[in-house]
């Protein structure tokens, strides 16, 4: 597999570093930019600029092992409270949250701010930050103990002008720490949405396929999954995602599409739990009314998610990522490469 558990702060040889407090993974499935002159990152690594980037809890409650004992939620807004230390050029950084793998909106500090799927703090080149996730949980009944993960991305104010820039270089970096949350009481049932979601999805289909020879020696290799055979399959997660047949790192121009077609799949592990949910512009893309698609991966076989994006709905210039969250202990969160779906003036 191409991602690595890290349990200590980290600088690594990109030229862009990021580390976190306790067992994080770093998203390192994002090729390079296909055009490395406009990679937003060139020549930081020459200039001395790498990035460090951790975030975790902030005074949690420990067991004697000095592990993190499960939050404890008894009705009503939730707050976590956290923090981050940033060095370098990364000039912002942004949260996801998820609970049980499903999009979280939040507040940032103040129970009376905007509800918002991602919060962006502009950063200096040095610089630590105390806040807290204020929400109310949309998924959980009394007795439960769900996973709460906090996702953070790099720079996710960045977007390619097509320009002087045409992909997402090192930007969108992702990197994930997840807690625990015990539930005392059910989560509201008020059918209440928090935060602005799209909806640019038609002819949403899931299903859960075979795995065959074929796909894994074109599908799975061209997406970087070269040495998976069906003997190794179960031994790790392998996500693909393709637009209109091909794999793409950077940009589609949407200039004469009526529709684009995104087809995802996700296979490996068996028993492992995942949900799915796709983002534009950091806001979760409605699904039938829901925001994820819960799946749990069995031997052999493959979870298929396709649909037809309206490119009606795309003025101007948007981002657009996929999200696979584990909804269990054992396996690795994943994030899409960042790509900009355009229509030029």
């Amino acid at each position: 597999m191409r991602k690595r558990l890290f349990s200590v702060a980290l600088i690594f040889v990109l030229p862009f570093a990021a580390a976190a407090c306790g067992n994080y993974n770093i998203s390192e499935e994002n090729p390079p930019p296909q055009n490395a002159e406009e990679d937003p990152f060139a020549g930081s690594e020459e200039d001395g600029g790498l990035g460090f980037l951790s975030h975790g809890e902030a005074n949690p409650a420990r067991a004697d092992d000095q592990s993190v004992l499960p939050y404890e939620y008894n009705g009503g807004e939730f707050v976590l409270d956290y923090h981050f230390l940033s060095e370098g050029k990364l000039d912002s950084i942004g949260f996801l949250l998820f609970l049980d793998g499903k999009p979280q909106a939040y507040k940032v500090n103040d129970a009376g701010a905007e509800y918002e799927y991602l919060h962006c703090f502009r950063i200096s080149e040095k610089q630590e930050e105390n806040f807290s996730f204020v929400f109310t949980p949309d998924t959980g009944k009394k007795g439960d103990t769900l996973n709460m993960t906090v996702m953070s991305i790099t720079r996710p104010d960045f977007r390619p002008d097509m320009k002087g820039t045409s992909s997402y270089g090192w930007y969108h970096q992702s990197l994930e720490r997840v807690l625990k949350l015990h539930f005392n009481e059910d989560a509201p049932d008020s059918g209440i949405v928090y935060g602005e979601t799209e909806n640019i999805f038609r002819n949403v289909g899931i299903s859960e396929e075979k795995v065959t020879f074929s796909f894994i020696e074109n599908e799975l290799a061209e997406a970087g999954w070269s040495s998976v055979t069906m003997d190794t399959l179960d031994d790790g997660i392998y996500p693909t995602i393709f637009y209109d047949g091909e794999l793409v790192y950077d940009n589609i121009d949407l200039t004469g599409k009526d529709t684009l077609a995104m087809r995802y799949t996700l296979c490996g592990t068996a028993g492992a739990r995942y949900r799915i949910s796709f983002f534009l512009d950091h806001r979760p893309i409605a699904l039938d009314e829901e925001y994820s698609y819960d799946v749990t991966l069995s031997k052999g076989n493959m979870w298929v998610i396709e649909a037809a994006i309206d490119t009606a709905r795309l003025d101007g210039y948007h981002t657009f990522y996929a999200v696979a969250v584990a909804a269990d202990d054992n396996s690795i969160t994943n994030k899409s490469a960042s790509i900009l779906l355009y229509r030029p003036g």
